[in-house]
């Protein structure tokens, strides 16, 4: 009895933090923490930051849940999450989001650094303060969406680095722009469940469908420079360049499927090969990654000074130590004074006297 009870509950945890999409979340915080990583990367640090991230990810989607009770209970997709259905109770549900959140934070500001913590408690922020209230309002909620599923990628680099640079983009650029083919295939999958919600997307107002299938062709095709990008900037290698262009083609080619044909199987089609995309584009841009290039620098560095000072020692040791120099006269220049050291005679007359 018990177990079950126990069974239900973790159940209904794990939908009230969307564990799958939060997995999701994390897996991107710790490919971005390898590629800002140098030659060596740092396993027990990786692991702090993904699950840092995973109780961010979780804290963020059980909030967004919290504000949108009444509009899930109304959608077929949504109505059986645990709040609308009652099978957790709202304090419960507050108390969830407020421990990972907090704890999240907490593992990354005390094993990463702040610049880490500071990106998961923004992504947070924006997740429930701007994109959460924007999708009853206005259909440029999707890009707001995108902007936050781009961040945590650069939670993982910061991480690794303690900085941000021009090659932290690469990844985070690459879940920029997937997110939206993504969500627009999703969006014209659910385009009745969205009007039962009373979410604003640009599917609704989409009557033929086109203009949703554009706007995902356009963004998978904007993924196919990224490869340069991350080979100019030091993150991969040249194979990777050639092999994201043929990836976003392919993931185009699917998109403009649905821009010729506009359909729900259409629209699945590219949904499941976005699903497919994501991860091969990560995997072959870790793949072909390129040791951090100031990481390496300061490595080698710390490396040639951890020499230095050993042979230095080293040769220390085999002048005698401190000795030699202690007994050395303290100025050579000058000419040796004369010691005269007296006989046992004159000793005896100083005495007499």
């Amino acid at each position: 009895m018990a177990t079950t009870a126990m069974r239900r509950a973790w159940k209904a945890y794990a939908s009230l933090s969307k564990a799958r999409l939060s997995a999701l979340v994390a897996s991107t915080s710790t490919a971005g923490f390898v590629l800002g990583s140098g030659e060596h990367v740092d396993v027990p640090k990786l692991g702090w930051t993904t699950l840092g991230t995973l109780g961010a990810a979780c804290a963020a989607n059980a909030t967004n849940q919290l504000m949108e009770v009444t509009h899930d209970a109304r959608m077929t997709r949504t109505r059986i999450r645990p709040l609308p259905s009652g099978r957790l109770r709202r304090p419960h549900a507050v108390a969830f989001a407020l421990v990972c959140g907090g704890l999240g934070v907490a593992t990354l500001h005390s094993q990463t650094n702040d610049l880490a913590a500071g990106l998961a408690a923004g992504t947070i922020a924006l997740y429930t303060l701007a994109y959460t209230p924007m999708k009853q309002r206005h259909p440029i909620n999707t890009w707001i969406g995108a902007v936050v599923g781009a961040l945590p990628p650069l939670i993982g680099w910061a991480a690794a680095q303690g900085q941000l640079d021009p090659g932290a983009g690469v990844l985070a650029l690459g879940l920029y722009f997937w997110q939206i083919p993504h969500f627009m295939a999703l969006a014209w999958l659910c385009k009745d469940d969205y009007v039962r919600g009373g979410y604003r997307m640009v599917s609704l107002a989409d009557v033929s469908g086109k203009k949703t299938a554009a706007i995902a062709m356009r963004n998978a095709l904007y993924m196919a420079p990224l490869g340069f990008l991350a080979v100019s900037t030091g993150v991969a290698t040249n194979p990777f360049a050639y092999e994201c262009v043929a990836m976003s083609a392919a993931f185009g080619l699917v998109a403009s499927s649905m821009y010729r044909n506009p359909s729900l199987q259409q629209a699945r089609k590219l949904f499941r090969a976005s699903l497919i995309h994501l991860p091969a584009f990560m995997g072959a841009l870790m793949l072909h990654r390129r040791p951090n290039a100031a990481l390496v620098l300061e490595g080698d560095r710390k490396e040639n000074k951890d020499n230095r000072e050993e042979e230095g020692s080293k040769q220390w040791r085999r002048e005698g130590g401190a000795l030699p120099s202690m007994s050395s006269p303290p100025f050579p220049f000058l000419p040796i004074p004369p010691m005269h050291y007296p006989t046992s005679v004159e000793c005896q007359t100083d005495t007499e006297e």
